[in-house]
């Protein structure tokens, strides 16, 4: 009986005793962080990451899309009908004022020329016999051999005659001109940009035959926003940038157009380029941006470190050696030393205060920042080595 009451005292202390540890060890758990503190996070960034707010004087552009046209351009159509006998020119191919491009089919009208040519000669002799007719009875009118009724009938026949005389001279005219018009000619300098007839095609009157350019000037069209078009203006400087064109052109507005566009309810505007070297080439499409106006001395990030949710903007900014997030009011965006800025009009950015200079997504408020400095070069290395 002993045994037993000593083996349940036994077991109770022991009990107790794994008791007593949970709890101290439940307690040591629980004030350890109040003891060493919960280390805060760390975001590295390389030093490019990073800018400064500063000052510039921003330049206020609007974008600028378009294509370009030519500024003199000629469709070449056919001024008759017949067979395209010789067609001479290809797309692309170089061509001066009057230079022959085809030739149609003109034995009929070489047979048209021909018959306009004997009336014409008809006429003429009709004319001959008619003033002779005429001046005989002038001398025989005087005399008193003939009436004058007679003779206002042959001043008549003489009339007639000069008038049909003149009708075939402008027929000649007419069917001389329709021959000249077999021997298609450009109307300009240039290059070909479209051809539309092989030879031995029949082509009607009218109908397209060769689209002829001048490259030497061309002209951007781009569309403006009608909301934006008050603040455009004829002579105002633009920048344009071409596919395959190293260097942007800098340009100013020629012309704008004085009805908007439907569908679009915008504005063309044109730039005149001059193309020298023939590089750019119709239809190419152009970027560029007008100057509108600038901003003397304001406060500014660059363009990319403002953060956009609806219509609040902020910056992610470092305040000692934490990240912050601080809500700013922007105004224009513009460009300054081959950069895009955005105008700061408010908020608690200073000058000279460290930002992240790109919109990296979202960042841990709150973290410690640490700049990661670029490892040195081999080559430096090297020689410290030695």
């Amino acid at each position: 009986m002993q045994k037993t009451r000593k083996r349940i005292f036994i077991a109770a202390a022991v009990a107790v005793v794994i008791l007593a540890i949970a709890i101290a060890q439940a307690i040591h758990k629980r004030g350890a962080p109040a003891a060493t503190g919960t280390p805060s996070s760390v975001v590295e960034f390389a030093p490019e990451d990073l800018s400064t707010v500063s000052r510039r004087t921003l330049s206020e552009t609007l974008p600028l899309t378009g294509s370009l046209r030519a500024v003199t351009q000629a469709a070449v159509k056919s001024k008759v009908a017949g067979s395209a006998l010789d067609v001479m020119v290809r797309e692309g191919d170089p061509v001066r004022t009057g230079q022959i491009l085809a030739k149609i089919d003109a034995r009929d009208y070489v047979a048209r020329a021909e018959q306009s040519r004997g009336q014409m000669a008809a006429m003429a002799g009709q004319l001959d016999i008619a003033k002779q007719t005429l001046d005989n009875n002038r001398v025989l009118v005087e005399k008193g051999f003939i009436s004058k009724n007679a003779f206002d009938t042959a001043q008549s026949q003489y009339e007639i005659a000069r008038a049909n005389l003149d009708a075939a001279k402008a027929a000649l005219a007419s069917s001389s001109l329709s021959l000249a018009d077999t021997v298609v000619r450009s109307p300009l300098d240039g290059q070909i940009a479209s051809r539309s007839v092989e030879p031995g095609e029949k082509v009607a009157v009218d109908t397209k035959l060769f689209d002829v350019v001048d490259l030497r000037t061309l002209e951007l069209e781009a569309p403006v926003p009608v909301g934006e078009i008050g603040r455009v203006r004829i002579g105002q400087p633009v920048q344009i940038a071409f596919d395959g064109i190293d260097a942007p052109v800098q340009r100013a507005i020629t012309r704008i157009n004085p009805a908007a566009q439907a569908g679009s309810r915008s504005i063309m505007v044109y730039i005149q380029v001059a193309n020298p070297a023939g590089t750019l080439r119709v239809g190419m499409f152009g970027t560029g941006t007008i100057a509108i106006g600038s901003r003397e001395n304001v406060l500014v990030v660059p363009a990319a470190a403002v953060r956009s949710d609806g219509t609040r903007r902020s910056v992610y900014a470092v305040v000692g050696d934490k990240l912050v997030e601080q809500t700013v009011q922007t105004g224009v965006t513009g460009e300054a030393d081959g950069g895009t800025w955005t105008e700061i009009a408010g908020g608690p950015l200073a000058f000279g205060q460290r930002i992240v200079k790109n919109n990296l997504g979202s960042l841990r408020i709150g973290s410690t920042v640490h700049v990661v400095q670029p490892a040195a070069a081999p080559a430096v290395a090297a020689s410290a080595a030695r």
